[in-house]
């Protein structure tokens, strides 16, 4: 098991080195006065013992001091000493007159830290890899908490819209319920707008492609008709526009069963696909994807969501 510094102190060599580096690696006090209180901010009780006026070696002499005085200044210490063991530059020095001999003697410090500090600081930087791992861990599980509960309320208005009576406000209490949906996944949806003699649903970004949407809550299956109408509002776009044609209570089999010249533009989706979807079966990025490839493979529009969590 590696060491670390909780169970082992840090060398008192490497306090020395530490010092000699801090005298080193700056030539105005100005920059190094600054160099120091950015690493001690979180210590003001430390930079209150500092006299910056004394010389660099005087300041950095008591700051080792201070710092061996407690364990709870161990973490600032390895951080300091990780930084200028990984020092290649010296912007200060190189300003000055004599930069090449200044930046020798400071390069010379920094390796003798180097090698005093290997060990803790392959030990801290571990030690921040886990801690980055498990902050990483935390947000994506506050994500997926958030994510999951803004999937249960989209749910909720969904079902609750079943028992709407005014079919109107259904229909514009609908799109707005997908656009919801949509923006939650990152597609970029836009709610109904009207160009040139026609009016489009919606339409949304997903992967690589921009689709159209339409959008039907109607007591009957959607028929052929439809298909036909939604199919060409889509050739008259760009040639890389998909469509997704959302009907909670269906598609006729002539619906289904509908192609068009340069093959069937749109994907279907259906109320027992949303249901899916926002039970938490399967995740909408998935299901479009799966549709998408259907359509590619067979030209079949209709990829049911039922049959793809029953793996048929």
């Amino acid at each position: 098991m590696a060491t670390t510094t909780k169970s082992k102190r840090i060398a008192p060599q490497a306090y020395e080195a530490l010092a000699e580096a801090l005298a080193v690696i700056h030539w105005n006090k100005q920059p190094y006065e600054t160099y120091l209180r950015r690493h001690l901010h979180e210590h003001p009780e430390l930079l209150a013992r500092l006299d910056f006026t004394q010389t660099k070696r005087v300041v950095a002499a008591t700051l080792v001091d201070l710092l061996q005085s407690a364990t709870a200044y161990d973490e600032t210490s390895l951080a300091i000493m990780t930084e200028i063991a990984e020092m290649t530059t010296f912007p200060n020095l190189a300003r000055q007159t004599d930069a090449a001999e200044r930046i020798a003697v400071a390069r010379s410090a920094v390796r003798v830290l180097a090698d005093l500090t290997s060990q803790y600081r392959r030990d801290l930087h571990q030690r921040e890899r886990l801690r980055a791992a498990r902050e990483a861990e935390a947000q994506a599980a506050e994500a997926k908490r958030l994510h999951t509960r803004a999937m249960s309320s989209i749910k909720v208005e969904f079902l609750g819209l079943h028992q709407a009576t005014d079919p109107h406000r259904r229909g514009r209490r609908f799109e707005y319920v997908l656009n919801r949906l949509f923006e939650l996944h990152d597609m970029e949806p836009r709610l109904g707008y009207a160009v040139a003699h026609e009016q489009i649903d919606g339409s949304l970004h997903f992967e690589t492609d921009d689709y159209l949407v339409e959008a039907k809550w109607w007591k009957q299956p959607v028929d052929r008709a439809e298909a036909d109408v939604f199919a060409a509002k889509i050739c008259r776009k760009g040639r890389n526009t998909l469509g997704i044609f959302i009907a909670v209570n269906g598609f006729t089999e002539g619906f289904l069963q509908a192609t068009h010249q340069g093959g069937t533009p749109f994907i279907t989706v259906d109320g027992d696909d949303l249901f899916h979807i926002l039970d938490g079966r399967i995740a909408l990025p998935e299901l479009l994807r799966s549709k998408r490839r259907h359509l590619n493979d067979t030209g079949s529009c209709w990829c049911p969501a039922r049959g793809l969590c029953e793996g048929l």
